[in-house]
Formats: C-alpha cells, sequence, structure tokens
C-alpha cells in the first residue's frame, strides 16, 4: 500500500493506516467494522504481486486462512472474514489490545517474570495447544513475539508456518524448515523429519526465557545454535530459584531427541499445568470437616491467599472472550461510543479519516490512563494482602511453637493486622464506589468505570472483602474472649490493662482507621517484635517474620511503586538466606 493513504473501505470493514506489526508475510493495520467503529479488527494484508509467482507462499497463505476458519478458542487469535481486491488479500483478524508477550517480558526488571506469571502464561499457551493438537495442527514458529495479550488473556498468533499433519501428531515427518532459529526444534534446525513435538520444544525454550530473562541457547548463527545444543547440557541458573517441578518438565519439553521428548499428551497431564481437582476438593472436604470455627476459618483464609496472594494483568482461568462478542474491542473504545459518528456509505471523505486517526492517537493515552487505574487499585488490594499472608507467617510459627507470644498478645497482633487489611480493602472498595475521583481525569475515570477491568476489578474486590470479612469475623470473637478471659483473671499487670482496655476500645467492624487504632497497631508490632527479636533465633523463619513485620509498619516504603511485582518479592524473600534477610534488617535499623 502507499504511504498516503488514511483509510480504506474493504467489503464491511474500514482499514486504518495505523501499523501493528509485521506477520511472516505481510502488514497487519488496524481496522474496524464500518458500522461500528468501536468494534476493532487487526487487518494482515499480503500484496498479491509478491506472492503471484511463488506456489509455496500462496500455498502458506491458504494454509494459514483454512487453520484459522476452523479454529474458534479464546487462547487462539481469531480470523473473522477474508476479503481480495485487484491488488491485495485481506484477513480480518481478532484484535488484541495489549501487545505481545516479548514487549511484556522488555518491561520487566532482567526481563524475566516471576514463576508463578511465568506458569500461568504457559498454562494459556497450552490451553490453546490442546485445541491445535486435537485438530492435528502445528505451529511451527513459536515465540514470544507471537503471543499476542487482551485483558489478562494470552493467545497464540501467526499461523503463517502452521500445518495440518498428515501422520500421526507425534510421528516424525519430513516437513519444510520453518520458523524463528532461536526457538528451532534441533530436528528442524538439522534438516531432519519432525513431529507435533518440534512445537514442544519452542515451548521450553520460551518457558526458560520467561523464567530466567534468556534462552537456553544462543548463538549467531542456527549452525551454531544446533552446535551448543547438542553439546551444552540444559543448565538452570542457580538465581532466580525455581521449583524442582517446573525445571523438570522444562527439562523434559527441551530433550534434544524427539523420541525422549515429552509429548503434548504429557505436557497436558503435567502437575505443573494441570489443575489437581480432585485434590482441591479433598482439600476443602477436609477444612470444612474440622469443629473449631477459628481454625476452620485460618484454613480457608490460607487456602483463598494461597490462590489469590496476587493478582496482576494475566487473568489465572483464560477468559473465553469470545462468548459475549464476536470481536475483540479496545476497552477505551468499548466502554464510551467514540465522538465520532458512526460510519455507513462511503468512507473516503478525508473529514472522517481525520477523526479516524485523531481518535486513535488519543486512543493509546486513554488506554494507558486506565491501566494505571486499574493497576493502581490492583497494588492498593495486593498490599492489603501483604497483611494476610504476615498473619500467615505468625499462626504458622505460633503453632510450631516457634514464637511463644502470650496467647492474648498473639491474638491482638493477628487481629490488629486482619483489621488493617479490611480498613485497606474498604479504602478500596470505596473509591471504586465513587462517580468521580478526584485523583483521576474526570472524563478517562467515567470510561473506566464501564470498562471490564473495571468490572473484573469490582468483582475481585467485593471477593476479597466477603473472604476477608469472614475470617476477621472469627478471629475478632476469638480475640475478643481472649481478652476478656486476660481482663478477668486478675493478673494482668496495670500497663496490660490499658493496653486491652484500649484495644477492646477499638474492637468493631468499623473499617476506618482512627488515631487510636494506628497508636495500637504500631505499639502492638513493636512490643513483639520486641519478644521475637529477644528470642536470640538463629531460626530463618523468625527472621523473615521481623522483616515482614517491619514491613507491616509502613508497607509503603517497601512498596513504593503502583507496577510493584509482588510475585517477584515473595519469590526472592522467601528465599533469602539468613545472612541476607539480617542484612536487609540492618538497612531497615534493625539490629
Amino acid at each position: 500500500m502507499s504511504e498516503d493513504w488514511t483509510t480504506k473501505k474493504i467489503d464491511k470493514y474500514v482499514v486504518v493506516n495505523k501499523t501493528l506489526g509485521q506477520g511472516a508475510y505481510g502488514t497487519v493495520f488496524r481496522g474496524f467494522l464500518q458500522e461500528d467503529e468501536t468494534k476493532q479488527v487487526a487487518v494482515k494484508t499480503i500484496k498479491i504481486a509478491t506472492i503471484s509467482d511463488t506456489p509455496k507462499m500462496i500455498e502458506l497463505i491458504k494454509r494459514e486462512i483454512a487453520i484459522l476458519q476452523k479454529i474458534n478458542h479464546p487462547n487462539i487469535v481469531r480470523l473473522f472474514d477474508v476479503a481480495r481486491t485487484n491488488n491485495y488479500l485481506y484477513m480480518f483478524l481478532e484484535y488484541c489490545a495489549d501487545g505481545d508477550l516479548k514487549d511484556y517480558m522488555a518491561k520487566k526488571d532482567e526481563k524475566r517474570l516471576s514463576e508463578l506469571e511465568a506458569v500461568i502464561f504457559i498454562k494459556h499457551i497450552v490451553e490453546g495447544f490442546k485445541r491445535l493438537y486435537k485438530q492435528k495442527i502445528i505451529h511451527r514458529d513459536i515465540k514470544p513475539a507471537n503471543i499476542l495479550l487482551h485483558q489478562g488473556v494470552a493467545k497464540i498468533t501467526d499461523f503463517g508456518f502452521a500445518r495440518v499433519m498428515d501422520s500421526e501428531m507425534n510421528d516424525p515427518a519430513y516437513l519444510s524448515r520453518l520458523g524463528s532459529p532461536l526457538y528451532m526444534a534441533p530436528q528442524i534446525l538439522e534438516g531432519q523429519p519432525f513431529s507435533a513435538k518440534c512445537d514442544v520444544w519452542s515451548v521450553g525454550v520460551m518457558f526458560y526465557e520467561l523464567l530466567y530473562g534468556r534462552p537456553p541457547w544462543a548463538a549467531e548463527t542456527a549452525f551454531q545454535l544446533l552446535e551448543n545444543i547438542k553439546k551444552q547440557p540444559l543448565k538452570f541458573l542457580p538465581k532466580p530459584v525455581r521449583s524442582q517441578k517446573v525445571k523438570e518438565l522444562i527439562t523434559l519439553m527441551l530433550r534434544v531427541q524427539e523420541k525422549d521428548r515429552i509429548s503434548w499428551e504429557g505436557v497436558f497431564e503435567d502437575p505443573t499445568i494441570k489443575i489437581d481437582e480432585e485434590r482441591m476438593k479433598e482439600n476443602m472436604r477436609n477444612i470444612l470437616r474440622e469443629k473449631d470455627e477459628v481454625s476452620k476459618s485460618i484454613s480457608l483464609n490460607k487456602l483463598y491467599i494461597d490462590q489469590n496472594l496476587v493478582v496482576g494483568y494475566l487473568a489465572k482461568n483464560p477468559i473465553n472472550t469470545l462468548e459475549n462478542s464476536n470481536q475483540s474491542t479496545l476497552d477505551a473504545s468499548s466502554e464510551a461510543r467514540s465522538q465520532s459518528a458512526k460510519f455507513s456509505g462511503q468512507f473516503d471523505s478525508e473529514q472522517n479519516g481525520e477523526i479516524i486517526m485523531s481518535n486513535y492517537r488519543n486512543e493509546k493515552k486513554r488506554r494507558d490512563a486506565m491501566l494505571k487505574y486499574n493497576n493502581y487499585f490492583l497494588f492498593e488490594r495486593n498490599i492489603a494482602f501483604f497483611f494476610n499472608f504476615v498473619i500467615q507467617k505468625v499462626i504458622k510459627l505460633q503453632t510450631i511453637q516457634m514464637l511463644q507470644l502470650a496467647n492474648d498478645n498473639y491474638f491482638r497482633l493477628i487481629y490488629l493486622i486482619a483489621k488493617n487489611q479490611m480498613v485497606h480493602l474498604e479504602r478500596v472498595n470505596q473509591q471504586l464506589s465513587r462517580k468521580e475521583h478526584d485523583k483521576f481525569d474526570k472524563e478517562t475515570w467515567g470510561r473506566f468505570l464501564v470498562s471490564q477491568e473495571y468490572q473484573k476489578l469490582i468483582q475481585l474486590i467485593q471477593m476479597d472483602m466477603k473472604h476477608s470479612s469472614e475470617f476477621f469475623s472469627e478471629i475478632s470473637k476469638k480475640c475478643n474472649q481472649v481478652q476478656q478471659e486476660e481482663l478477668q483473671n486478675g493478673k494482668a499487670s496495670s500497663q496490660t490493662t490499658n493496653l486491652i482496655r484500649n484495644f477492646l476500645s477499638i474492637r468493631n467492624n468499623n473499617f476506618e482507621a482512627n488515631d487510636t487504632f494506628h497508636m495500637l497497631y504500631r505499639d502492638v508490632i513493636v512490643e513483639n517484635l520486641k519478644i521475637i527479636k529477644n528470642l536470640n533465633s538463629k531460626e530463618t523463619e523468625a527472621n523473615l517474620l521481623i522483616l515482614y513485620l517491619t514491613i507491616c509498619q509502613n508497607p509503603y516504603e517497601e512498596f513504593k511503586d503502583i507496577n510493584y511485582d509482588f510475585n517477584t518479592f515473595y519469590e526472592e524473600t522467601e528465599n533469602l538466606s539468613l545472612s541476607e534477610i539480617q542484612e536487609k534488617l540492618l538497612k531497615k535499623g534493625i539490629k
């Protein structure tokens, strides 16, 4: 296409001169349905003159279209329509608003993800491959740039090198040598027969890269890469620490010989990928059998935070966004109709083109602003659950008698931290309920309130509050009982008696923190820090709790940015040595 066009009407779509990227063959532009500008698509354009003399290229394009037309899955980019003019072939594809996995990684510290986040990405991708495997399709070009992101869901794209297998999926066959060398299986690099396990290798390389920020092997040429793969055994770096089960799965995926490499069936059933629903149900049944209500509540709380400690961009369970609509739309457009008119009839006027380009120039700013709002509230929510995480640490160490806190002191501590969690969650909930927000632009805030991000966020916070308030209620009742018993036995010192009375004055379900609450919260944490430090424990767990309780006093000193990676924080902090913990405590003025 020439550079001087603004929009083109192709069938029922309008193509906009706004480049999204380059595919295996062709440029990808923005586009939308003519009848509704907010229903957006990605448009892959292929110049017919460049492929007309290349039968192989024509075959690949036909194959890509045929493959995509038969797939409708939330983790695979969908093909809606195909059109042809005298000069171009157009493929109208699902539009993904949030870039690709390569760019997502590039924004992370050290260009890597936490293990939890990496596993969630791989689960999304494996869900897509379940459908491909069922339909005997191999992709042959899996890499981070070919994993698109939309509203928390990862989607496989660019099927330019894909094909349907004539033989069984695990039977090697002589196929064309296509793909990106860094992620190619050694059989493809060597020109040997290969099977669907070539994609297992590519996903394994990508999995390793997500975890460590670099591929397991690298080289300047494909020949040298193959030599490195053959001669250099797969190695896992000592830092960051990764779980054994994840390393075992990657090892199976990166077996050099195909006959030794895990199949897709094996990947689907691997414990890293497959959720053991029966085990989860049995755990729940065991918890519900507990007769002590406090113990039951503690167990339910632990189960909840094990699954929901950190919430970020990525959906833990892939969401079928195609159920509610037959296209993907950018939130900034979908929650509030563009100020431009819906276009019908002729679409070649200069005025309409200028309106569209102006809208697109503003669109990214709106999207970025709304994602910032979303990140802000998730940040505050994740801080609230840091308090919950610390409570579970206190309970665990008290249960194994590492802390040896007096019963009244122990329950005061976990009650106050639990209430602080509720204070934070209530503040988030109240802010999300406002029609206007004094910190945010009025128009953009209005758009955010009707966005899909907002709907998911408010559902999350309400679920968090329901669970956390139930836990808090049980802790509150038990704490009240213990404090009353301490007063009634008449053995408490005057200082302890005053502390208990002050404490009982703030024991309520009012989740607005006042000065008395803040004073008690600070004093009780300081008191317990002294007790734990006086144990002179050389136990790593006890010193780690000292670090966590110190952070509880002012979490914003530790968690300073709304894009803070909480998953990485837990991952790295939980794997600190005793000397590393003590060094961190010294920096915080704790000796």
